[in-house]
């Protein structure tokens, strides 16, 4: 039974185990497998995953701790020289890819901001606490730091208008998530062609553009001036 584990050769059985959770989470959900349903295509018995894990939810934190260490290294710095709005737009592709190509983190996150304070055991556990406090002094908190200069350089070229980096990561965040699950979550459960990749990469850079761009907030004040005046008029 266990000789499929021996002949994956250096591959580490824990390793063996959070890739085949992670493909479990994929298909069924966070929450719709078992310990039984992982050890049988390894063919192990379940006390062998206790041995590298304390129990099914340990081995959920240890499956989003390696998601987390990836999310980290998101938004590289911007190159000296650089075009801040191209170089966000790269940023922007190679996060939606980091999505696509970890599916069942999506999950996990959407179960996460389901919970009170964004986060339960798995990701919060994983990162060190709810995700403000991750940003700010946890092990995302470069991250969103390279996200933070990278949006002031724009601001500071006249290409972007002034925003608080973690409300303009909210925005991304959410925005992605919603569109790799609804009305449908096909882009997670088979691998997407590249045209619905190109699509959802468009979709984001759009409105994100349309977000930062720097007179947003004051063509806005102008429309709400506007139909403030026009219902004046309309009750005079």
């Amino acid at each position: 039974m266990a000789s499929s584990v021996r002949q994956a050769g250096r591959v580490p059985t824990s390793s063996l185990i959070l890739n085949e959770v992670e493909r479990l989470i994929v298909r069924r959900g966070v929450y719709g497998f078992t310990l039984n349903d992982v050890a049988a295509p390894l063919g192990v018995q379940v006390p062998a995953i206790y041995k590298h894990f304390k129990s099914r939810d340990d081995v959920l934190i240890e499956v989003s701790r390696r998601f987390i260490d990836g999310l980290s290294q998101q938004f590289a710095p911007l190159a000296a020289g650089a075009d801040p709005a191209i170089a966000l737009k790269r940023r922007l592709d190679e996060f939606v890819d980091f999505h696509l190509n970890n599916p069942a983190y999506v999950r996990l996150s959407l179960v996460d901001f389901a919970t009170p304070e964004g986060g339960m055991e798995y990701m919060k556990l994983a990162g060190g606490g709810p995700f403000r406090e991750n940003f700010r002094s946890g092990p995302l908190a470069p991250m969103h730091g390279r996200l933070a200069a990278l949006l002031e350089a724009g601001r500071n070229a006249h290409q972007f208008r002034a925003v608080v980096p973690l409300d303009f990561y909210r925005i991304v965040k959410s925005v992605l998530l919603i569109r790799l699950v609804f009305p449908d979550d096909a882009l997670l459960t088979s691998r997407p062609s590249r045209v619905q990749v190109a699509a959802v990469k468009a979709a984001l850079s759009d409105m994100v553009r349309r977000y930062l761009a720097p007179h947003a907030d004051v063509k806005v004040g102008q429309r709400v001036a506007q139909r403030r005046r026009s219902r004046i008029r309309r009750g005079a």
